[in-house]
């Protein structure tokens, strides 16, 4: 059994009803599953969008990395995801985040690459910060680094509790 970390993001629509639908889904896939607190959070990178409700559940699986991504894809298209714009708005986005200590890059297909722990994850607070109301002592497998010492750096972005 593995322990896996996912990221969950939404910014059109219904957000906190897309949020749950996908959290409703993964316990189908996951077991164990635990659920941070959701937070209202500026865009990054592509900035023309509205803000996000953003969360981060625990959950145990037998499944891989690869069948996990299947699987995420699978909820994810079912809420309708639409991969238009990078970064862009979206009813949902959900990513692996951390697998167990795995540090290892998968080639999806030609274009699509899954990297674990994910690759921008030590930048990004909306991560972070849920991430650690579930686990405060978390470290990045690949250096050994508690999530919390990269959290401190990234003080700056806009993250607030989710108040509904």
């Amino acid at each position: 059994m593995n322990t896996v970390w996912l990221g969950l993001g939404s910014n059109i629509g219904d957000r906190l009803s897309y949020i749950e639908t996908a959290i409703t889904s993964l316990g189908e896939i996951l077991s164990d599953v635990q659920i941070a607190p959701t937070y209202d959070t500026g865009p990054l990178d592509y900035l023309d969008q509205p803000n996000f409700l953003n969360t981060v559940v625990r959950g145990e699986t037998f499944i891989t990395p690869r069948e996990l991504l299947n699987e995420i894809r699978t909820i994810e298209y079912a809420i309708g995801r639409n991969r238009v714009i990078e970064k862009g708005p979206r009813r949902i986005d959900i990513d692996i985040l951390v697998y167990g200590d795995i540090c290892e890059t998968y080639d999806i297909d030609t274009d699509s690459y899954l990297t674990i722990p994910h690759k921008l994850m030590h930048a990004r607070l909306f991560v972070l910060r849920p991430l650690l109301d579930l686990d405060p002592n978390l470290a990045d497998p690949r250096d050994g680094v508690p999530w919390s010492s990269k959290a401190k750096r990234l003080l700056y972005q806009q993250v607030e509790p989710y108040i509904r």
